[in-house]
């Protein structure tokens, strides 16, 4: 699935099977409690409606990629911080709505492959001594 292909031909199913994609990807880092917001947020019956009637625009994909790395931002390892908002900037900084499109999806999967990794570091070296000093120090910072 090529997104910017897709934005060009206005193939509007792709761009939504792409959107669900990004979505399911986001699903699985999101505590089951809060998955019905990021559901309501991405809304893709919604951005289908848009699609349909060619009123995605520059305010549409703004509001997207700023949903979308928000979500991120608060998923995420804070020290990733930097490298997502480097990427959202590139997002908002494109001129060209194909480009736009196809880099916001490029970032968008970056990011999301570069949070898979962590959780797999983390999960791999979860019986090491500094990752049970950090969980002990999570668990105590929520009472």
């Amino acid at each position: 699935m090529d997104a910017r292909q897709a934005t060009a031909t206005n193939d509007h199913p792709t761009l939504v099977l792409i959107y669900q994609d990004i979505l399911q990807k986001l699903l699985a880092f999101v505590p089951p409690k809060s998955q019905p917001k990021l559901i309501k947020q991405f809304d893709v019956p919604f951005f289908a409606q848009l699609l349909k009637h060619n009123q995605f625009d520059w305010t549409s994909l703004h509001g997207l990629t700023n949903t979308t790395f928000n979500w991120v931002h608060k998923l995420q390892m804070p020290l990733r911080d930097a490298t997502t908002e480097a990427a959202r900037q590139k997002v908002l900084q494109c001129t060209d709505m194909v480009e736009a499109v196809g880099t916001y999806v490029d970032e968008v999967h970056a990011v999301i492959d570069t949070m898979q990794s962590d959780m797999k570091e983390f999960y791999d070296n979860l019986e090491h001594p500094v990752v049970q000093h950090m969980l002990k120090e999570s668990i105590h910072n929520l009472k």
